[in-house]
């Protein structure tokens, strides 16, 4: 049974604009941010030393290259966090290895909650059964979404770094059972 929780995550993360290339203009206008505006001025806004605020999240455990990962962030309002169109802003990237630099540039310091998925089949929905989730603060996931509190996190001026892994709630399972039928 899923419980409320994971049915609040998989609302959050239905498409607002379908995935692919948009013009920053699109993007711009839905607070998304694709791949073809995450290109070397965007990941030079990451580096030590810049005057924007910004997040080079580094996302670990991504399980193949199929698909996009994708970055939801939402501010400091606790009652905001995984509500369904109260996101600050998206950004879509094609998955490229098992680990993977995003550059998140933020309006300004303050509080943020980060959501990462990786949307292995690249339709725009959450399927806990295959794809991967990861929070900011790395919290333990179980069968329900974390708290704001536990993912809160504080964003200084400047550059910062961040490393979310992603879980594959059901993953490990079905790499046991092909691992057993391999051995048979």
């Amino acid at each position: 049974m899923i419980s409320g929780h994971l049915r609040k995550i998989a609302a959050v993360f239905l498409p607002v604009v379908s995935l692919g290339f948009a013009s920053a203009a699109q993007s711009a206008e839905a607070n998304d941010v694709d791949a073809s505006v995450q290109g070397p001025d965007e990941m030079a806004a990451c580096q030590t030393g810049t005057n924007k605020t910004s997040v080079l999240i580094s996302v670990k455990g991504v399980i193949t290259d199929e698909g996009n990962v994708r970055v939801q962030v939402y501010d400091d309002n606790p009652d905001d966090f995984l509500a369904s169109g109260k996101k600050l802003m998206r950004v879509d990237v094609p998955t490229l290895a098992d680990e993977m630099d995003i550059c998140v540039i933020l309006p300004g310091p303050g509080t943020y909650a980060f959501v990462v998925m990786h949307d292995k089949n690249a339709n725009g929905k959450a399927d806990f059964f295959t794809e991967g989730f990861g929070f900011s603060n790395n919290p333990k996931l179980v069968l329900s979404a974390p708290d704001f509190k536990e993912v809160a996190f504080g964003v200084k001026e400047g550059a910062q770094k961040m490393e979310i892994s992603l879980t594959y709630m059901f993953h490990s399972a079905e790499d046991k059972s092909k691992k057993r039928r391999r051995r048979r």
